[in-house]
């Protein structure tokens, strides 16, 4: 195949075992890039819980492969279940390729129903599909690649390696994330709205103080958290916050964001997620105080929305 018609192809969490098997068996065809968190210095490392740069690194691909899964830690304190994690990576994946428009997104699962498949047929574009795996789900993926294909191939579970356990040695930073119930007229902008406004009835003494594209959390007249909006990054059911400052907030470079996602799987849910966030308490500290507290708030937030839920007209 020529320079000129050798297509962009994005492996999309390259960096494990698989991708990296996937990417040497078709470097020769295709211009491939291996994107993720970590690895080697052939990985093009992007923050897939962020739509922004997930779009950047897709942007050119004409098929994107999509692997992606979580190996914790992702940061030093994990609140939230893996599998949800997983599914805000796939958002992050179709919510970009909705802007980029690839040719084709080919998705390999080792589960025979997978609620990332929803959402990334939600995006509008072609996919392709390989669950399970059988033995070597590495010839199927390369042939469904090569194939053009919107083929579903449903094989055995396929059984990995082994993962090594991983040990976090970045920054000490918090992933905390919370899958809720959400209305079906609701947006994620009208749910952190009304998270802002509901929360001083859950916490004692804490005022807000919203303003078009700014958010201050107030403790007895002290600053807690100051946020403002990323309005470029926002939409309908997207809202992203970053937190630049406040009593509670450490070291802010870079900034922590806390998020608001709306997705459809195929019920309409809510996903809050506070990553980056580096804690002013110190961190034993925080871990059994603030950390918890969060957590617990956005539980007692989820108990509300499903009284909101109940409440809506059918």
């Amino acid at each position: 195949m020529s320079s000129a018609e050798r297509r962009r192809l994005a492996i999309v969490g390259g960096t494990g075992p698989l991708g990296r098997a996937l990417a040497s068996r078709l470097e020769a065809d295709f211009d491939v890039t291996r994107i993720g968190s970590r690895g080697d210095s052939g990985t093009w490392r992007t923050d897939l819980l962020s739509v922004a740069e997930t779009e950047v690194a897709l942007a050119g691909a004409r098929v994107v492969v999509f692997l992606a899964r979580t190996v914790p830690p992702r940061a030093r304190l994990m609140q939230g279940h893996v599998p949800d994690i997983d599914l805000v990576l796939a958002d992050s994946v179709a919510r970009a390729v909705r802007l980029t428009r690839p040719e084709r997104v080919v998705f390999f699962t080792r589960a025979e129903e997978d609620e990332r498949e929803v959402v990334l047929r939600a995006s509008g574009v072609p996919v392709s599909v390989l669950s399970g795996g059988g033995d070597d789900p590495l010839p199927h993926l390369e042939r469904l690649i090569r194939a053009d294909t919107t083929e579903v191939v449903r094989l055995p579970e396929w059984k990995p390696p082994a993962v090594e356990a991983r040990v976090w040695r970045g920054p000490s930073t918090v992933l905390s994330l919370q899958r809720l119930p959400l209305a079906m007229p609701w947006t994620a902008q009208k749910a952190a709205h009304a998270y802002f406004e509901w929360l001083p009835s859950d916490v004692p003494l804490v005022r807000t103080v919203v303003g078009p594209d700014t958010i201050e959390v107030k403790f007895a007249g002290l600053s807690l958290l100051r946020m403002r909006r990323r309005t470029g990054e926002c939409e309908e059911d997207l809202e992203v916050l970053e937190v630049r400052d406040g009593a509670l907030v450490g070291k802010a470079d870079p900034l922590g964001v806390f998020e608001f996602r709306r997705l459809t799987t195929p019920a309409p849910l809510l996903i809050t997620t506070l990553r980056g966030f580096q804690p002013a308490l110190p961190w034993l500290l925080y871990r059994v105080s603030q950390g918890p507290g969060h957590a617990r708030t956005m539980r007692h937030f989820g108990e509300w929305l499903a009284r909101q839920t109940a409440l809506a007209p059918a």
